[in-house]
């Protein structure tokens, strides 16, 4: 359903929000397109504080395959073109949903065939090449097509690593990892992306223009947070180092 929303202010991020039917509920119960809306105000209340976004700004819908998921207009000129895509792995998701679905409480990582039964010593590592492969998979989309309007891809962690990245610390550390390998395959992946900047939504902070300059801007947002936990079903027993 193509929803259109008008943004003026921080503060209208919160009714907005309720607008378009966030916060998401259950794994099992929740669209693609409202984990969509949650990653881009995750995107939004980390930038508008810092003015990287001018408001006002309207909102809608991008119409598929010529179209990435939200435009963004302001006096009916399309401004902004946004694509969201998940850092994640199948096995990972699929041991998420067969959580969501049984009747238990607590499941440690890998029981239900996902990456790290054995715990991991450096998930940052499996973080960052998570996130470097959701980039390379939108290669040739519309996102990464030459456009008069600012492109941005925003990359949202969603795995068994980035549920092993414990705090903000760890979540530091993991990316260190990924400002190194992005260093290893810069040429390639401006290429690839074409002059489109690339974000990643991480729990605490968004690393903003992750393939250039990597601004850290901090992520607090009450609505998106109590969200967010609903997408950490697997709780790890110990930390692993």
């Amino acid at each position: 359903m193509t929803q259109l929303v008008e943004i003026r202010s921080l503060e209208d991020l919160e009714w907005v929000a309720r607008k378009v039917g966030l916060p998401v509920g259950p794994r099992t119960g929740r669209s693609k397109e409202k984990k969509e809306w949650y990653v881009l105000f995750g995107y939004l209340r980390a930038t508008i504080p810092f003015k990287m976004v001018e408001l006002p700004i309207v909102v809608r819908n991008g119409t598929p395959p010529d179209e990435p998921d939200f435009v963004v207009t302001r006096s009916g000129c399309t401004i902004g073109l946004l694509e969201i895509t998940e850092a994640t792995v199948e096995i990972d998701q699929k041991e998420m949903t067969s959580f969501q679905r049984s009747t238990k409480k607590v499941a440690m990582l890998g029981e239900l065939g996902g990456r790290f039964a054995g715990g991991a010593s450096r998930p940052g590592q499996a973080w960052a090449t998570d996130i470097l492969d959701a980039i390379r998979r939108k290669s040739g989309k519309a996102i990464f097509q030459d456009s008069s309007a600012a492109r941005h891809l925003l990359v949202y962690p969603n795995s068994n690593a980035s549920i092993l990245l414990f705090d903000e610390g760890d979540e530091r550390e993991a990316v260190d990892v990924l400002r190194g390998e992005i260093a290893k395959d810069i040429t390639m992946l401006s290429r690839t992306t074409n002059g489109c900047l690339t974000h990643v939504l991480c729990k605490h902070f968004l690393c903003f223009d992750a393939l250039g300059e990597m601004r850290i801007l901090p992520q607090s947002a009450p609505f998106l947070r109590s969200s967010r936990s609903r997408f950490r079903p697997l709780v790890p027993p110990v930390k692993c180092r």
